[in-house]
This record gives C-alpha cells, sequence and structure tokens, in this order.
C-alpha cells in the first residue's frame, strides 16, 4: 500500500513539473513575441519604415511657396506692380511709382504699363524663382535628414491673377524613395487669396481715364462700386493714387502726372 502511494505521489509530481515548464514556455514565448512587435514598432519610427506620402512633402512645399508668394505681392501692390519702382516720384517718404506720365503741361498721360496685369504675373515670377527653389531644396533636405533618398526633375512656374485669389502653377518630378517605397509627386500648386486683380482693374480705370480726360471720378465711382476706397492727393503736378479694397485692407498705390499745370500760372 504504501509503495503504490509514492507511485501516486510520484507521477503527480512529475505532472505538476510538466506544467510548470509548460508555463514557463509559454512566459517565454510571450516575451519573445511582445520583443519582436516592440523592435518592428521602433523600427518604424525611422524615415526608412515611413512612407514618403505620410510626411506630405507637398504641404512642405506648398507652405513655404506662399509664404513667399504673399511677400512678393506685397510688393506688388506697395510699388505699383513692380518689384522696384522704375519711374517714381518721392512722397511722404516712400517711391510712389508713374503708371500714366506726361512730362508736358496740358496734355494727357501716356499709359506706362498698358499689360499691368501680365507684367505683374511676371514679376512675381522673377521676384521669387530663387526662393521658390530653395522651398524644393529645404525639403529635399529635410527628408534627406530622415533618412530617405530625393530626386527630381525641372520646374515649370507661372502665376494667373485671377478675381480673388493668385493661381500659383508650380509642377516639378519629385521622387521619394526608403525602405517604405518610393512615392512621386509632380503639383505643387497652390491658390493664394489676393485682391490684387480687382484691384489692378479698378487702377486700370483709373489710367484709361486719366489718359484720356485727364481726370478720374472717384467719389462717383465709390458710389458705385462701395467695396472700394480710392484716395487722390494732388502733390507737386502729379497725383497720388491709393486704391483700397475695404474687404480686406489691401491697397495698390501709384501715381499719375496728367495734364499738370505749368508753374506759376
Amino acid at each position: 500500500m504504501a509503495d503504490a502511494l509514492k507511485q501516486v505521489g510520484s507521477w503527480e509530481l512529475g505532472v505538476r513539473s510538466r506544467k510548470g515548464q509548460v508555463t514557463i514556455f509559454i512566459i517565454i514565448g510571450i516575451v519573445i513575441v511582445v520583443a519582436i512587435l516592440s523592435l518592428v514598432f521602433l523600427m518604424g519610427q525611422d524615415g526608412d519604415g515611413v512612407k514618403p506620402s505620410d510626411l506630405e512633402p507637398r504641404d512642405i512645399v506648398v507652405g513655404c511657396v506662399r509664404d513667399v508668394v504673399e511677400e512678393s505681392i506685397d510688393k506688388m501692390l506697395r510699388n505699383g506692380g513692380e518689384v522696384l519702382a522704375s519711374q517714381a516720384i518721392s512722397y511722404d517718404g516712400r517711391e510712389w511709382n508713374y503708371l500714366c506720365y506726361q512730362a508736358d503741361y496740358y496734355q494727357g498721360c501716356y499709359n506706362l504699363h498698358p499689360m499691368l496685369e501680365m507684367q505683374i504675373e511676371k514679376e512675381i515670377v522673377k521676384d521669387t524663382s530663387i526662393e521658390v527653389q530653395s522651398c524644393f531644396n529645404a525639403m529635399r533636405e529635410d527628408f534627406e535628414d530622415r533618412g530617405f533618398d530625393v530626386s527630381g526633375g525641372g520646374t515649370d512656374y507661372s502665376i494667373d491673377l485671377l478675381p480673388g485669389y493668385i493661381e500659383v502653377n508650380l509642377m516639378k518630378d519629385i521622387e521619394v524613395s526608403g525602405l517604405g517605397g518610393v512615392q512621386s509627386f509632380d503639383d505643387f500648386g497652390v491658390e493664394v487669396m489676393s485682391p490684387i486683380y480687382d484691384l489692378v482693374r479698378v487702377t486700370r480705370e483709373i489710367v484709361n481715364s486719366e489718359s484720356q480726360f485727364c481726370n478720374f471720378e472717384y467719389n462717383g465711382y465709390m458710389l458705385l462700386y462701395p467695396e472700394y476706397d480710392i484716395r487722390r492727393i494732388d502733390y507737386s503736378d502729379s497725383k497720388i493714387y491709393r486704391v483700397i479694397d475695404r474687404r480686406t485692407g489691401a491697397e495698390f498705390k501709384f501715381a499719375v502726372r496728367s495734364c499738370a499745370f505749368a508753374p506759376g500760372i
């Protein structure tokens, strides 16, 4: 009887021992799985494990280009449609660009910038081309610092003035590659909100009237179009104009010399 009890006890100890070993193996297996999953997750935090599209390279370029174009628009508004005023009069501590000019007295002025809208589009492109390329360079550096390879082609860049905004047409073939794959991007265009198109349209009417009639009836114009505030100051045989968009506060500044009065008359 005693021998039988010893055998039963030995069997129970064996079973418990095997169960303990199985439990240990299970725990070890769980630890290994958790370690592998943690390693995969941590590797995924590196640039090589993330898809380029997840990091939105287009957003980096577009945000930079928008800031650059907005700064150039401000220059156009201050300088009568040019980066630097080409023919100007000094007034109130700054240069006011002539858009219509006549050196003789009692004669209507000549429109110096008959294609003002197209001129502004070209001026913005000329003014911002280097900085736009710098936006792509900044994006490239950012992604290469993350471990990606970046390659690109030529840049096709133009500006269109449209009612209420400026359309930035910007095309460039960009490939961003890493362990997560290869992503291609080509359209980096963006719309920049600005009333400059409408301000130029009003300016064109002022210049045409000054050229033809040596005057522009701005008070009557504001009654018809109350969204604009037009201010004029007569100064040194010239007229200083400010065309203001009441909704945004943006203003286009320029000068006109038309039918000036001779000194002493």
